[in-house]
């Protein structure tokens, strides 16, 4: 299965990251934390990783055998995104989740959310569909007020409240 290529992967990657010294490892973004939040239901080919030394991952992963191919890093069918959304690192919040005995830092689900929600105020239904499928698994869990609160858009933050009372009203 892809993912558990792809998890194998990242794990690689963060191994060889922390033996340069670092204590961080990269940031999951993109449609990948989507794949990982569904555990797969929404996969993904593509790996997004954000990390601040962009020189060192970029090095990783060639010496991973991963080929650079444009803005892309693809080895076989994985392909690795390095991604330069810094505002996420400085606005966003992240949480850490264990896959396949690793620990792997992913953005948050409301941040995730807030970042599709671009794509769903923009008339993309089938993102609108992964929106309210998401906010009803995590309902309880989802943290509303960051939400309202971080999104700039004031489309985006009627949606998401429309979305909302929808599912549990």
């Amino acid at each position: 299965m892809l993912l558990d290529r792809q998890i194998k992967e990242l794990k690689k990657i963060n191994q060889e990251i922390k033996k340069a010294g670092y204590n961080i490892t990269p940031i999951i973004v993109g449609k990948f934390a989507l794949t990982i939040y569904t555990q797969g239901m929404y996969p993904s080919n593509m790996i997004s990783l954000l990390f601040p030394d962009i020189p060192l991952l970029e090095k990783v992963l060639k010496n991973l055998g991963f080929e650079k191919m444009g803005d892309f890093f693809v080895k076989e069918d994985i392909v690795v995104e390095v991604s330069k959304n810094f505002e996420l690192i400085t606005e966003g919040v992240f949480n850490q989740i264990e896959a396949d005995g690793e620990i792997i830092n992913v953005i948050s689900l409301e941040d995730l959310l807030i970042d599709m929600m671009k794509q769903c105020v923009e008339g993309d239904e089938t993102v609108c569909d992964l929106i309210k499928m998401l906010i009803k698994s995590y309902y309880s869990a989802l943290d509303f007020h960051s939400i309202f609160r971080k999104a700039k858009d004031k489309r985006a933050v009627k949606k998401f409240r429309e979305f909302q009372k929808s599912l549990y009203n």
